[in-house]
C-alpha cells in the first residue's frame, strides 16, 4: 500500500508552522512573515502524517518555495535518533547531494525529482518523525515535520483454554483462557465475548472477573499482545460459549478484526435437581419394551441406581451411568413403582436425590366362547353364543361375520337358522383408551337339516333335437348331501364348498328325453329334495305350398313366393268381377234362366281361378238368361 498523506505542515523562514492533518486538529495556516527590510522568504509544506503498510514503498513529499532571494538552495531531511539526537540522512544542494553515510538510512533512502524522501520498503523502525528543512541564503530557512505510520495486521488469534474442570463452589476466580495476537503494528486490542455479548472485563483484580493483558515487542519491531481471562464460573455458565475478538487499526481510519474459535467451560457442580420419567412408550401394553430415564443436573454426570419399590423390601435392579433403565417385554406383573437414586456426594444434604415413577401395564386376556368354538344348530332352530373378556380395563365387545358387524356386546343370538346363517363369526374385544390393545376369537356355526335345492330354471325350450345342453343341480345341507340324476350312465361333475354341493351333467336332447324330462335328487340322513327339468322342442315353422305354373313348372317355395301369388290372384279376380259388372250395366251381357251360373275365364292354364257368382234378384237372373247366345243351345249359358 502506498503512502497516505494527512494534513500538511507549512513553515516560513525559520519559524515552524503549526501542524494539521488526520490525527491533529486542522488549523488555518498563519500569515506569511516578511523579514525586516525585504520580501525574501522560504515556505515549506509537508503532510502531517503519512501511512503505509509494512514492506510497501513510501514517499514523503516536501513542497517548498523561495521568494525574494535567488541563489543557492539547500534541502535536507532529518531524523531523530533513539537517543534523542537529530541527524541528517539525505540532502540536495544545486544538483548535488545524496544520502549521508554512517546512518541507518545510508543505503535505503533517496530523493525524488521534487526532493521528496523515498523509502523503497517501509519498516517498523521507520515509524518516526521526518523533518524537511529548506535553506536559501538571505531568505533564511524553514522546516516541516511529517510523522510516518507503518501498519501490519496481526496473525490469526491463538486461544489456549484451561483444560481442567472448574468448580462452581470455589470462592475466587479461576483462569479461563488466554488469547494471543502476534506480530502486529500498532499493537491490537483484545476483547472477550460470552454467547455473542461483549464482557465488560476490568483490569483490576477481584473475586468475580478480570483480565490481565501483556504487550511484547518482538525483535522484528512488531508487537504481540495477549489477554488472560479470569472468572469465577457459576452453574449458568455450563452451556455458555466464549470467544475472544482481536481489533487492529488500518490506514485511513479503518479497523480490522479477527475472532477465535468458540469454546465452552468444563465445570464441576453438584446435583440440585433430579428428574425421573417414563420415556417410552407413553401407553404400556404387555410385550412392550419400556424405557425409564433418570437425569440429574450435576456435572460431571453422576451415577444412577434403580430400585423396584415393593414390600417388605425394595429390590435393586441396576446401576446405570447413562441414567436409562430398560424393562424388556413387560407383563402385567411389572406394573408398580420404580425409584431412581442419584449418587452425588458433593450435593448438600438438603437436596433430594431420589425420584419415583409408577407405571401401569395394560393387558387383555384371551377371549372365552360359550358353548365353544364349534356350534351346531338344527335348520330353523335358534342358537346363542356368548363371548367374555377380562383385561386391565373393561373391554368393548362386538360380533362380526366377515367385515359386517352383526351384534354388539358379548351375546350373539341366531334365530330361525337357515343354511345361509351358518359360517364363521368373530368376537372382537378392544380397549378404546389403549390404542392397539385388542383380541379376537372365532366360532364356526353349522346348520344341520335335510337338503334344500337352490332355485334354478327348470323349463328349457330348445330349437331342435340332437343338441347337447348342460344341466346343473345345486343343494344346501348338512351333512353334505349326495346328488343323483335320473339319467342312466350319467357322469356328473361335482363340486362342494361351504355346505353347498353342485352337480352338472351334459345331455343330448332327444324326443324321448324331452317327453320324460330329467330329475336330480339330493339326499342326506335328514331327508331329500328333488328338482325336475322339463325339455321342450319347438316345432318347425310352417311353409305355404305353391300351385303349378302355366308351363308345368313349380313356383319357388317360401313365404315370400306365397304372398306374391295370393296378391296376384286377388287382383285378377277383382278385374274379372269388374269386367262382368261393367258389361251387364251397358247391356252387352245377358244371362239365361237359372239362379246360378258359372263364370269361367278362358282356360289358359291349370292355375286359372274359378269364380262363382250368386244373386237373389230375379231381374238380374232374367237379364242373364236372355243374354244367352244362339247356336250354343238354349240351356247353355252365355260365355263372356
Amino acid at each position: 500500500m502506498g503512502p497516505v498523506a494527512g494534513g500538511a505542515i507549512v513553515a516560513v523562514g525559520r519559524t515552524p508552522a503549526p501542524r494539521w492533518g488526520r490525527y491533529w486538529p486542522r488549523l488555518t495556516p498563519p500569515p506569511l512573515l516578511c523579514p525586516p527590510g525585504g520580501l525574501a522568504m522560504v515556505q515549506v509544506s509537508v503532510p502531517a502524517q503519512v501511512e503505509v503498510m509494512l514492506g510497501s514503498p513510501v514517499t514523503i513529499p516536501c513542497t517548498h518555495s523561495v521568494t525574494g532571494a535567488p541563489g543557492a538552495r539547500l534541502v535536507e531531511w532529518f531524523i531523530t535518533e533513539r537517543d534523542g539526537q537529530r541527524r541528517r540522512v539525505v540532502y540536495s544542494e544545486e544538483g548535488r547531494g545524496g544520502a549521508d553515510q554512517g546512518t541507518e538510512y545510508s543505503s535505503r533512502v533517496s530523493l525524488d525529482p521534487d526532493l521528496g524522501l523515498v523509502l523503497p520498503k517501509a519498516d517498523v523502525s521507520d515509524e518516526r518523525p521526518f523533518s524537511c528543512q529548506v535553506t536559501a541564503g538571505a531568505a533564511g530557512s524553514a522546516e516541516g515535520v511529517a510523522q510516518l505510520r507503518v501498519y501490519e495486521p496481526p496473525e490469526a488469534p491463538e486461544l489456549t483454554r484451561n483444560p481442567g474442570i472448574l468448580s462452581v463452589t470455589e470462592s475466587s476466580v479461576s483462569e479461563i483462557a488466554t488469547c494471543s495476537s502476534r506480530n502486529a503494528n500498532p499493537a491490537p486490542a483484545i476483547a472477550w465475548f460470552k454467547d455473542g455479548t461483549p464482557l465488560r472485563v476490568p483490569s483490576e483484580r477481584n473475586d468475580d472477573m478480570y483480565m490481565v493483558s501483556r504487550t511484547v515487542k518482538e525483535a522484528s519491531g512488531l508487537q504481540s499482545v495477549s489477554s488472560t481471562l479470569y472468572l469465577r464460573p457459576s452453574k449458568a455458565d455450563k452451556d455458555a460459549e466464549f470467544r475472544c475478538l482481536v481489533r487492529y487499526p488500518l490506514p485511513r481510519g479503518q479497523v480490522g478484526n479477527a475472532t477465535s474459535e468458540p469454546f465452552s467451560l468444563m465445570l464441576h457442580y453438584f446435583t440440585e435437581n433430579v428428574e425421573f420419567a417414563l420415556e417410552s412408550p407413553l401407553v404400556i401394553t404387555e410385550g412392550d419394551d419400556v424405557r425409564l430415564r433418570c437425569r440429574g443436573d450435576g456435572q460431571p454426570e453422576p451415577e444412577y441406581v434403580f430400585y423396584r419399590v415393593q414390600s417388605p423390601q425394595d429390590v435393586e435392579l441396576a446401576a446405570k451411568p447413562d441414567g436409562v433403565l430398560t424393562l424388556p417385554s413387560v407383563s402385567r406383573a411389572d406394573s408398580g413403582t420404580y425409584r431412581c437414586q442419584v449418587l452425588d456426594f458433593d450435593s448438600p444434604s438438603e437436596v433430594q436425590l431420589e425420584k419415583e415413577v409408577t407405571i401401569h401395564v395394560h393387558y387383555l386376556d384371551p377371549l372365552t366362547l360359550h358353548p365353544g368354538r364349534q356350534v351346531t344348530v338344527p335348520l330353523g332352530g335358534d342358537v346363542t353364543v356368548t363371548c367374555s373378556a377380562r383385561g386391565s380395563q373393561t373391554p368393548k365387545l362386538v360380533w362380526r361375520k366377515g367385515k359386517e358387524r352383526v351384534a354388539h356386546g358379548g351375546t350373539l343370538t341366531l334365530r330361525s337358522a337357515s343354511y345361509h346363517t351358518g359360517g364363521t363369526y368373530s368376537c372382537e374385544a378392544t380397549v378404546p383408551s389403549v390404542p392397539g390393545l385388542q383380541r379376537d376369537q372365532s366360532v364356526q356355526v353349522t346348520v344341520e337339516g335335510k337338503p334344500e335345492m337352490e332355485e334354478r330354471p327348470s323349463r328349457l325350450r330348445l330349437p331342435a333335437e340332437g343338441q347337447h345342453i348342460p344341466l346343473t343341480c345345486s343343494a344346501l345341507g348338512h351333512p353334505e348331501p349326495q346328488i343323483s340324476w335320473s339319467l342312466p350312465g350319467a357322469k356328473p361333475v361335482v363340486s362342494s364348498a361351504g355346505g353347498r354341493v353342485t352337480s352338472e351333467v351334459t345331455v343330448e336332447v332327444t324326443p324321448a328325453l324331452a317327453q320324460a324330462g330329467v330329475w336330480c335328487r339330493a339326499r342326506n340322513r335328514f331327508g331329500e329334495a328333488t328338482q325336475h327339468f322339463t325339455l321342450e322342442i319347438e316345432p318347425p315353422a310352417a311353409t305355404p305350398s305353391s300351385s303349378p305354373a302355366a308351363g308345368g313348372s313349380e313356383a319357388p317355395a317360401g313365404s315370400s313366393a306365397a304372398v306374391v301369388a295370393v296378391v296376384v290372384c286377388v287382383l285378377l279376380l277383382l278385374l274379372i268381377v269388374a269386367f262382368f259388372y261393367c258389361m251387364r250395366r251397358r247391356g252387352h251381357l245377358s244371362c239365361g234362366a237359372g239362379e246360378k251360373r258359372s263364370l269361367t275365364p278362358q282356360e289358359g292354364g291349370a292355375s286359372a281361378a274359378a269364380v262363382e257368382m250368386k244373386t237373389d234378384k230375379r231381374t238380374e237372373q232374367t237379364g242373364l238368361l236372355s243374354a244367352s247366345g244362339t247356336g250354343g243351345g238354349g240351356e247353355r249359358g252365355h260365355e263372356c
